[in-house]
């Protein structure tokens, strides 16, 4: 072989090599979605989890999750448990969230329930970050979507 060919050559398997290395980068590029998609996913789970640990202030004063329960099984949108605990929920909401950001927190008896007693949020969510929903004795899901 001469020395031009193997030169050629050389130069060839050269831009080969960089044309892969271009296609790698963009095809890894591409897929940053996924990091946004768990940075919300656990923004949704944290979120849900504080609102499970909020003491609602000192002593003989029940916590949100007592408070939610408690609104559940009067079966009464309208009792002072459930009017508290909406009302603490939507503060906590407005003082987490962005005014823009939408979102949609349920609680009732079983998983689907299609009329909760509990169903606060801002409007339709088709498409958002769902929480874990989180359980508790006696049959009691609460659950929160944060919306796109």
């Amino acid at each position: 072989m001469r020395k031009g060919q193997a030169e050629i050559f050389g130069l060839i398997i050269i831009v080969i090599l960089l044309i892969f290395a271009l296609l790698f980068f963009v095809k890894t590029k591409q897929s940053d979605d996924s990091s946004v998609t768990l940075r919300s996913s656990f923004r949704a789970n944290n979120l849900m989890n504080a609102i499970m640990d909020v003491n609602l202030g000192g002593n003989g004063n029940p916590s949100l999750k007592e408070l939610m329960k408690d609104c559940i099984e009067s079966s009464s949108v309208s009792s002072g448990d459930c009017l508290s605990s909406n009302g603490n929920l939507t503060e906590i909401f407005g003082k987490t969230l962005l005014p823009s950001e939408k979102y949609e927190f349920t609680g009732s008896r079983s998983f689907n329930d299609p009329n909760p007693l509990i169903n606060l949020g801002s409007g339709n969510c088709p498409e958002g970050i769902t929480a874990s929903p989180f359980y508790l004795p006696g049959d009691y899901v609460f659950q929160l979507k944060l919306c796109y």
